[in-house]
């Protein structure tokens, strides 16, 4: 008689010798299968298909790419995953605890699907500074501030609201705003940086605002370095194409003495009221001998920058046209007779219009008061193309206005392969990676050709340039959203909040 407990096991049962080998083998099949496509998908994948420790690298650029790509998936694999291992990475990394509401903070940005937890070295760098000044000078120096400047704002957050806080901030943090200690900032308004801040010694209780607009500004934004004046007319005179390696390194004014005369903020700038006093001040860019502590520039993400539905690239890379695309207005400096040439953005111009592979130009002047019908005239006009145009083109090249590029977000969401020419450092530093998410372009621009020829018509290069375009997109799909900005914002002040916290009243949560 067969009970149910039986019947239920009669088909199981193994009532053959060759049942049992047959049972085996086909476990073994299918263990084979399943590691055969797992090693296939590894290898077909968008990053490992171009990438591999076995690869010998045949170009310089191909090299880089290699090199770069390794190094973000290190970056990658090194985040921690628990609030546990995000307090030991930190201790590691910086020999103290974190920050009070440090532990909800990871929680937060975990539950947020970030993709960075323990790589904020860009706070630390800016913070650092302001380690070794008391909370009572601090907020003397804030108090200075806001008797003695300008275009900003005072953000005030008491018992977990907003008390006087603008509406873009405000939107940006408003999902975290009660999990933050009270606090005032001061938020800058203009698009240039702010506080040249190497003198520590200036008296607290004053704040000395000097105006540098349409004026010289090298020399105080090179003070800290040590070259002569007979070394920032140097060039490198050697024939072999320089490639940027190190962007860090390619926006350090002191290494580059070369780059006073390349770039419209350091020979007349549009708007740069600066202070050489150390203020705890936030701005969306900074140099590398500033002091603002940066905060992300929300217009990346607003509407009139990304774009909408209506402007949406749906073009494949393979199906655009093999050139550079740019074109734009004429900031980045205030025009004058004795500077125009130096402005960034002109140089560019000049350097590439009459080149095949660019489609390039001016379509409106401004900042060029009684001075605008000359540049037209001399550097030309082009008319103003829908803003869609541009993803027609493979290559997208973006440069600094007065202050950063707002396209530079809506340029990494789409398919082209994006250059990158900058001066300014910014928030996304530390999560962009060269070679794998954008091109490093130089300020000199001597390289660019070589670069722009070797992504159109080297036959590895071809690939690689897709890749690169579609990892980048990817890439910003994960880190570079509005609520990446606010898990950064909502980390920056809280370090920024433990300053007046004083150091012994460190404590984990």
């Amino acid at each position: 008689m067969i009970t149910p407990k039986t019947a239920f096991m009669v088909p199981y049962r193994i009532s053959k010798p060759y049942s049992l080998r047959s049972f085996l083998l086909i476990c073994l099949i299918i263990g084979i299968f399943l590691h055969i496509r797992s090693y296939l998908f590894q290898v077909i994948s968008s990053e490992a298909a171009y990438i591999s420790n076995t690869v010998k690298a045949s170009h310089p650029i191909e090299k880089l790419i290699l090199q770069n790509h390794r190094k973000h998936q290190n970056f990658l694999n090194r985040q921690s995953k628990t609030p546990e291992e995000a307090i030991k990475a930190y201790r590691k990394r910086y020999q103290r605890d974190p920050p009070p509401g440090f532990s909800k903070w990871v929680r937060y940005a975990l539950a947020q699907n970030s993709t960075v937890i323990d790589d904020y070295d860009m706070i630390e760098e800016r913070i650092s500074p302001f380690r070794s000044i008391s909370s009572f000078d601090l907020n003397r120096r804030i108090k200075a501030w806001q008797e003695s400047a300008d275009a900003f704002e005072t953000v005030k957050i008491r018992d977990g609201k907003f008390v006087d806080c603008g509406e873009q901030f405000r939107n940006s943090i408003e999902d975290i705003v009660d999990q933050l200690p009270d606090m005032d900032l001061l938020l800058n308004w203009l698009d240039e940086p702010r506080i040249v801040g190497y003198d520590h010694l200036r008296d607290s209780n004053k704040v000395t605002m000097e105006d540098f607009a349409s004026k010289d500004a090298w020399e105080i934004l090179s003070g800290k370095c040590h070259f002569s004046s007979q070394k920032k007319m140097k060039r490198d005179t050697t024939t072999k194409v320089k490639y940027v390696e190190d962007p860090k390194e390619a926006l350090d004014i002191c290494s580059h003495p070369e780059a006073w005369n390349q770039h419209g903020f350091f020979n007349s700038p549009s708007n740069f009221r600066a202070t050489r006093n150390v203020i705890p001040f936030f701005s969306t860019t900074s140099m590398s001998t500033m002091a603002d502590l940066l905060t992300p520039g929300l217009d990346y993400v607003d509407w009139h920058y990304i774009g909408d539905a209506k402007t949406v690239d749906n073009i494949n890379y393979t199906d655009k046209k093999p050139q550079m695309y740019w074109k734009g207005w004429s900031t980045g400096s205030w025009f004058k007779e004795t500077s125009w040439k130096r402005n960034h953005r002109v140089r560019f111009i000049e350097k590439f219009r009459n080149h095949s592979m660019f489609n390039i130009g001016f379509s409106k002047y401004v900042q060029c008061d009684g001075y605008c019908e000359k540049l037209e005239e001399v550097v030309g006009l082009v008319p103003i193309d829908p803003p869609t145009t541009g993803f027609e083109y493979k290559f997208a090249m973006d440069l600094d206005g007065n202050g950063y590029s707002g396209r530079y977000y809506r340029l990494l969401l789409s398919n082209c392969l994006v250059f990158k020419q900058t001066m300014f450092e910014q928030w996304h530093d530390d999560r962009l990676v060269p070679w794998v998410h954008y091109i490093p372009v130089s300020l000199g621009m001597e390289e660019l050709e070589s670069v722009l020829d070797y992504f159109a018509n080297d036959e590895k290069g071809l690939r690689y340039g897709e890749q690169i375009a579609m990892g980048g997109k990817e890439w910003a799909k994960k880190s570079l959203r509005p609520i990446d900005m606010t898990i950064y914002t909502y980390r920056l002040l809280l370090e920024y909040a433990a300053l007046f916290e004083g150091g012994a009243e460190r404590r984990l949560d």
